[in-house]
C-alpha cells in the first residue's frame, strides 16, 4: 500500500510541477512581451514646435524620396495611390517606424515594428483602419510591396486638422 501512495504522491507532485512551469512560462511570456512593448513604443508630450522639428528630422533621412503611398483629398474623402517603384531594392528592410502627431492631445507617439513581427499574420498587410471606418478607402499594402520598396519613405501625411503621420522603413 505504501508504494501505491508513493505513486500517487509522485503524479501529485508532477501534475503541480508542471502546472508551476506553465504558470512561470506563461507570466515570463507577458513580461516578454511588455519589455519588447515598452522598448518600441515611445509616447511623449510635445508642443506643435518640437512635434514639428522631429517630423523635419525623421524627414530628413529622405529627402527627394517618393513615399510609397501618396494621399490625396478629394471631396472630403482620403484617396490613396500606391507610387511603386520600377524594379525592387536590393535590400530588404527589417522595420517598420511610425511617428503620430495628436494636436488635441499634444502627443507625439513613435512605435518600431520588426517587420519580422508582421510576417506572423496570414496575409500580411498593413491595415490603415480605425473603429470608425477606414482612414485611406481601399489600400492594399502588403508586406511585399514593403520589400520592394525597401528601406525608404512609406507614407507622409497631414490632414485638415493638423494631424501627422510619418511612416518608413530601415
Amino acid at each position: 500500500m505504501t508504494n501505491q501512495k508513493s505513486r500517487k504522491r509522485t503524479w501529485v507532485i508532477a501534475l503541480v510541477s508542471i502546472a508551476a512551469l506553465g504558470v512561470f512560462g506563461t507570466v515570463v511570456l507577458i513580461g516578454l512581451g511588455v519589455y519588447v512593448f515598452m522598448s518600441n513604443v515611445d509616447i511623449e508630450d510635445a508642443t506643435p514646435e518640437t512635434a514639428e522639428l522631429s517630423f523635419q528630422e525623421a524627414r530628413a533621412h529622405f529627402i527627394g524620396d517618393q513615399p510609397l503611398i501618396r494621399l490625396t483629398r478629394e471631396n472630403g474623402r482620403v484617396r490613396a495611390e500606391v507610387l511603386r517603384r520600377d524594379r525592387p531594392s536590393d535590400v530588404r528592410p527589417e522595420s517598420l517606424h511610425v511617428m503620430v502627431w495628436d494636436p488635441s492631445d499634444e502627443r507625439l507617439v513613435k512605435v518600431r515594428i520588426p517587420l519580422w513581427l508582421l510576417r506572423f499574420g496570414d496575409n500580411a498587410t498593413v491595415d490603415f483602419s480605425e473603429a470608425d471606418g477606414d482612414i485611406v478607402g481601399d489600400l492594399d499594402l502588403t508586406l511585399e510591396d514593403i520589400d520592394y520598396h525597401g528601406p525608404g519613405l512609406v507614407l507622409d501625411y497631414q490632414d485638415a486638422d493638423q494631424e501627422r503621420v510619418l511612416l518608413w522603413t530601415q
